[in-house]
This record gives C-alpha cells, sequence and structure tokens, in this order.
C-alpha cells in the first residue's frame, strides 16, 4: 500500500495511553492512518455513528467495554467491521498490518 493511497480509518479500543507508536509503525509499513481511540461506550457509540472503519483494534483489557458489548454495538450500527484482539501497540501494529496485507491479496 501506498502513502498515496486514501488512509486506514482505524478505530482503537484500549487501555494505552500513547498511540503515537502504533501510528508511527504503520506508516513505516506504508500505510495512511486516520485513528479515532475511545475507552467508554458513549465515545464508541458516537465513533460508530459518524465514522465508518477499516478495522477495529480491540483491548480487552479495556473497562469501559467488554467484548459482547463492542459486538452489540457494532450489529446496532450495522457495521462488520474485522476486529483485531491485541494487548498492546506492537501487538495491535503487527495484526492490523498482516490483516491489511491479507486484504490485498
Amino acid at each position: 500500500m501506498s502513502l498515496s493511497a486514501p488512509p486506514i480509518r482505524i478505530l482503537v479500543i484500549r487501555t494505552w495511553t500513547e498511540l503515537a507508536p502504533l501510528r508511527t509503525a504503520l506508516r513505516g509499513l506504508g500505510h495512511r492512518v486516520y485513528m479515532t481511540n475511545v475507552d467508554i461506550e458513549p465515545a464508541l457509540n458516537a465513533a460508530l455513528a459518524r465514522t465508518s472503519f477499516d478495522v477495529v483494534a480491540y483491548d480487552p483489557r479495556t473497562p469501559g467495554i467488554a467484548r459482547e458489548t463492542l459486538a452489540a454495538r457494532m450489529r446496532e450500527h450495522g457495521r462488520n467491521i474485522p476486529v483485531v484482539e491485541v494487548t498492546s501497540v506492537e501487538q495491535a501494529a503487527h495484526e492490523i498490518a498482516k490483516l491489511l496485507a491479507s486484504r490485498a491479496n
């Protein structure tokens, strides 16, 4: 994927506070990235209502959003988005890059 391609829209549901390493890692792989970051259910609902995402990076340790809540909210908003379950920025970058590579083939 080249930097001239449209940005990848990533919904990040996480407990980590710093997203710059994830953005940097994906840019280093040649991806343009647009990230929306949420950690509570009202923010999740607002994000799903206003933006169409390409992938969700979900940290299951996020206290404000359970796995079942995420699935229910995505259904309510009619979203069928791949969810990558991750617990670190490094893992998120790796799993998202893997997903994007599989889509390109």
